[in-house]
């Protein structure tokens, strides 16, 4: 059974387990060196117990030999030698019991000493009564003490002499105790030293593998996650790293999922959407660069964006993409492709930037059929205005000749007919300056002559353009009596309101009104041309301004036809303007069209203000 043990326990255990041993070992070497301690100490005292034990007995042999001899020559000094003798035994009597508590190892030679001593001692007390009874004679007395006290002496030396043969026999082995003990410690200390490495290489490998080594993979782990590349699975243990490693394959699976899901969008994505590194490189790549480009994705993947566009998109798409990274911001641009068969495309890129994943998130669209249908218009405009506006100009003269009767007096039938001929060409003229109008505000190519223009003028000339056509419609207008200054340029504000004009003429019941007005709302002007004719649908009112479109009142209506073109040229130039356009209608309660132009700002009074 496998112990389910947490990181923090298996921490716990790595730094117990050499500190055990080091509390032990060190317990161990300090017994050691208490007892070495003890042992030498034991041998200082035993050295002092000596050294008393031999001055004792030499102080006794010397004042047993004066004694003896004393009492041989018959010296007068014999009381004093006595007395020395005596306090000589007594001494060493007390020197050897004391030496015998501190010498428990020479207890067993020194326990006959004391004895002896003794027995010594009160044999030198009997002499000394010998010595004082005047009636034992010198000789008598001289025959006891060495009867006593030579017989003694004798049995003593022996004695001293095994204590003396024991001691040197201790001492000699002494150094050798201490040598055991000094070999004791030092080898308990290098035991010590290579034991708490032989842990310590232990615990650091223990620590490698079932922590280290764990954290390493996880690392690896989530470096594998961020780059999407497959896991080493090695979820072991119940630790909080195993949860760890448990969390990070779940969130493996999880990303697994998005991935494949986000590959399954790519796949079926008719626009190539890819990712790029910051130096510009495809990390990642949808299927349709297959069908699209004729390359495989896994093909481009580490390749340049750069390298895959003609020389001349190189600084543009440089450009586009540090300017991207900068701001951090969306952008747009349009750049042509090479693709493996050698064709060109024109691709319009949307481009993200994301500081954190350091990478740019790019949709490519193929713009080849929009650009070729601009290059063809390009050329009918250029077919219309050159080719076509030049010879209808000059029928259109010679038109006006005839119906003027220049070239005389026509049939009755005749002048009809070449009026509506002149007719039907003016309104091809017409068509044919719409286009060209159209396309240089889209192309932004019509200069605006800026100025100081009066409200009031614009809308007086307009109105003074369209006087005739509205009493051929008896449709009345009604002119604003306020005024504004604009900033503008009066010929285009003119065009515009003359447009709005014309619509609201031309699409009201006769005996109505239509109604001009102006409205301060500030920063702005705004001009207003309201109809009492049928309305327009809420659908419609989406599309209206846009090329070629019209409602399906005017559609429906054969009495009204137009180019579709005057609407979307009054919303260009109202943009070219800073302003705006718009319509406010319901069917059956007529229209408002409105547009709204920058009032003039006198920049003196402003800051007088």
């Amino acid at each position: 059974m496998r112990l389910k043990l947490s990181v923090w326990h298996k921490l716990l255990l790595l730094v117990l387990v050499p500190l055990v041993f080091e509390v032990i070992f060190v317990a161990t070497l300090s017994m050691l060196l208490s007892y070495s301690e003890e042992r030498s100490d034991s041998y200082e005292t035993s050295k002092k117990v000596s050294y008393s034990f031999y001055d004792a007995v030499s102080r006794l042999f010397t004042d047993m030999s004066r004694l003896v001899t004393n009492f041989t020559v018959g010296s007068e000094e014999q009381s004093k030698d006595l007395d020395a003798a005596l306090a000589s035994a007594i001494n060493s009597r007390d020197i050897i019991a004391s030496g015998m508590s501190l010498r428990p190892d020479l207890a067993d030679v020194l326990a006959p000493l004391p004895i002896l001593l003794d027995r010594l001692a009160n044999a030198v007390k009997d002499g000394r009564s010998i010595i004082a009874n005047p009636d034992i004679p010198y000789r008598k007395q001289t025959k006891y003490v060495r009867q006593a006290v030579l017989p003694l002496m004798l049995e003593f030396r022996d004695a001293s002499d095994k204590v003396m043969a024991k001691e040197d026999t201790l001492v000699s082995e002494e150094p050798r105790e201490m040598d055991r003990l000094k070999l004791a410690v030092i080898t308990t200390m290098i035991l010590g030293i290579c034991s708490s490495v032989a842990i310590s290489i232990l615990a650091a490998s223990v620590f490698s593998k079932h922590i280290l080594k764990r954290l390493v993979t996880i690392e690896e782990n989530a470096q594998l996650l961020a780059i999407r590349a497959p896991f080493k699975l090695n979820t072991t243990g119940f630790d909080e790293i195993a949860e760890l490693e448990v969390a990070l394959e779940e969130a493996n699976s999880v990303l697994a999922e998005t991935r494949r899901k986000e590959l399954a969008i790519l796949d079926v994505a008719t626009d190539v959407i890819c990712s790029l590194d910051k130096r510009y490189r495809f990390t990642a790549i949808g299927a349709a660069a297959l069908p699209s480009w004729g390359m495989e994705p896994d093909d481009l993947l580490g390749k340049s964006l750069i390298s895959l566009h003609t020389s001349e998109c190189e600084p543009i798409i440089r450009a586009a993409l540090e300017s991207i990274a900068q701001v951090e911001t969306d952008t747009q641009f349009d750049s042509q492709l090479v693709c493996v068969d050698g064709s060109v495309k024109d691709i319009l890129w949307k481009v993200s930037w994301v500081n954190a994943t350091q990478s740019y998130y790019c949709v490519a669209h193929d713009i080849s059929e929009r650009r070729a249908a601009e290059r063809m218009k390009q050329r009918f405009i250029s077919i219309a205005s050159h080719d076509l506006r030049t010879p209808l100009s000059s029928i259109s003269a010679i038109l006006t000749i005839l119906t003027s009767g220049g070239k005389g007096e026509l049939p009755e039938r005749a002048g009809q007919v070449l009026t509506k001929a002149d007719a039907s060409l003016e309104r091809l003229m017409d068509l044919i300056r719409d286009l060209l109008d159209l396309e240089k505000l889209e192309a932004g190519k019509v200069v605006m002559s800026m100025s100081v223009v009066s409200a009031m003028d614009v809308c007086s000339a307009s109105c003074d353009s369209l006087e005739f056509l509205a009493k051929s419609l008896d449709v009345k207008i009604v002119r604003p009596f306020n005024d504004a200054s604009l900033y503008a340029d009066e010929r285009s504000l003119v065009r515009v309101l003359i447009n709005l004009l014309s619509n609201a003429i031309k699409f009201s019941p006769r005996g109505s009104t239509v109604t001009l007005a102006l409205k301060n709302l500030g920063d702005m002007t705004e001009f207003s041309v309201i109809d009492q004719g049928t309305g327009i649908a809420k659908e419609d009112q989406e599309m209206i301004f846009e090329k070629f479109s019209q409602t399906k009142s005017s559609e429906a209506s054969t009495a009204v036809k137009g180019t579709g073109l005057g609407l979307a040229i009054s919303k260009l130039i109202a943009e070219a303007h800073g302003g705006s356009i718009g319509v406010e209608s319901e069917l059956g309660k007529g229209s408002r069209f409105f547009f709204r132009i920058p009032n003039f700002k006198d920049v003196e009074e402003e800051e007088g203000s």
